[in-house]
């Protein structure tokens, strides 16, 4: 398994550049990061192949004020300027969210709004070679009222849209919380995946300290054809050195 790590949460009292290089010390094989908007997208580019580390994944611009249910010809604007900056620094794959519940409980017109605008942005990712992820979120702890909280209701959308170029972020700290059944939804939908993410349920610290078995989880994934990056976005509860380091004892 390749693992990611996510910059954003750890390493806070480092400038943010500065948490390239203690990512390849670690052993890390690339890293990720949030709102590209917020970084000098050459110098990331220039770090990162200093240090050999690829950047797995980024968000598009804005992250979630950029859902996948806004009108598109605004979301087509984001999606290009993100991947034209993306490019920049060597990332192929841009993180998308699905915004926040816009009408009555069940009703599924905000999934085809999803599924549409998918379809029309697939022929952007097929330009480039990008591949865009959506992530589903827990809605009962950090992200109330998001629209997208089940794997079901995403790999749904994704079959919809039918797609090669347009997968699911299968963030497991998120679905252990709404749902479980983690190995089963994984292995059964790994088609569909384009990406992962892990940290502890609940409180999201390290992977080992959860309730979820995530040696059990790698290896249900090392038996797929799955051969992407499995990113680590938690917030460490100690010094984050020694955090990660354990994490990644205890992962390999």
């Amino acid at each position: 398994m390749k693992y990611s790590l996510c910059l954003e949460t750890v390493f806070k009292e480092l400038d943010f550049y500065d948490r390239i290089a203690l990512a390849a010390d670690l052993g890390f094989d690339a890293i990720e990061f949030w709102d590209p908007a917020r970084y000098d997208a050459g110098k990331i580019g220039r770090l990162a192949a200093q240090h050999k580390l690829p950047v797995a994944a980024c968000c598009i611009l804005g992250s979630g004020a950029s859902p996948l249910d806004m009108p598109f010809p605004a979301l087509r604007g984001i999606v290009e300027r993100s991947i034209e900056l993306a490019r920049e620094f060597g990332c192929d794959r841009l993180i998308c969210l699905g915004g926040q519940v816009s009408g009555r409980a069940g009703d599924s017109s905000q999934s085809l709004v999803i599924a549409e605008n998918c379809k029309r942005i697939a022929e952007l990712c097929e330009r480039s070679g990008t591949v865009l992820v959506i992530e589903a979120l827990n809605s009962l702890y950090d992200h109330k009222g998001y629209y997208l909280d089940s794997s079901a209701a995403t790999f749904n959308i994704l079959k919809a849209v039918g797609h090669p170029l347009i997968k699911m972020l299968f963030d497991c700290y998120h679905m252990q919380l709404m749902e479980g059944n983690l190995v089963n939804n994984i292995v059964g939908n790994i088609d569909l995946i384009g990406h992962f993410h892990a940290a502890g349920a609940p409180g999201r610290g390290e992977p080992f300290k959860g309730e979820t078995n995530y040696r059990r989880v790698l290896e249900a994934i090392g038996g797929t054809d799955y051969n992407g990056y499995f990113g680590l976005e938690y917030m460490p509860s100690y010094e984050s050195a020694q955090s990660l380091a354990d994490v990644l004892k205890n992962f390999i």
